[in-house]
């Protein structure tokens, strides 16, 4: 009786082992093709995963979203209504680069009690005519530019010179943050030159 022939092809095997060898390298390609896609994805998607997070955080978070910026806690600021400069610094981001602790501008503070409670106004220190930074006259009551000779009152308004309007005003609140509160300031840019008050973006 004759027997069945069990032997396989004698290229079985060296075919086997090409298709695995294949196999294998068309694996590793997708995945060195793939890798730089990927990574960079994390980093097109980290702006938007950073805001996510700012919008979930506490109070101080929300401010920060908002636009606020935090300027000095409220016990910092004197309650004598004597307007007072503090430099405005933040991180400055954009999608990809953040840089710490910039000096974006100023800003005139005065603190007053009310029967409500503490009181605070803001207004930008850049002068609305060419935005010079202007310093407070406690012997006369007023700000003035020292660049054009530009007056303003306490309130900001426009006493003499050649500015064509007021003192910017910004938003303020009191945000307490564990226990302490703090002076956080809705800081902007305004056109400079024009009587309009127009933000900069």
């Amino acid at each position: 009786m004759p027997h069945a022939d069990k032997t396989q092809p004698a290229n079985a095997t060296p075919q086997r082992r090409s298709f695995l060898i294949r196999f294998a390298a068309s694996v590793f390609g997708a995945i060195i093709v793939l890798f730089p896609f990927v990574a960079g994805s994390g980093v097109l998607l980290s702006p938007l995963r950073r805001r996510r997070k700012t919008a979930d955080g506490d109070a101080v978070n929300a401010t920060q979203q908002e636009g606020f910026v935090r300027i000095c806690p409220l016990d910092a600021l004197s309650a004598d209504g004597v307007p007072r400069p503090y430099a405005v610094t933040m991180d400055v981001v954009d999608a990809w680069t953040r840089s710490r602790g910039q000096r974006v501008g100023s800003v005139f503070l005065t603190r007053s009690e009310a029967e409500a409670g503490p009181q605070v106004t803001a207004f930008t220190a850049a002068c609305p005519h060419l935005g010079c930074a202007v310093e407070f006259d406690a012997d006369n009551d007023r700000y003035e530019c020292p660049c054009h000779e530009s007056g303003f009152a306490k309130d900001g308004a426009k006493m003499f010179g050649p500015s064509l309007r007021g003192l910017d005003p910004l938003e303020v609140k009191l945000v307490d943050n564990d226990g302490t509160s703090e002076v956080w300031v809705a800081f902007q840019h305004f056109r400079a030159g024009v009587a309009e008050r127009i933000p900069v973006a």
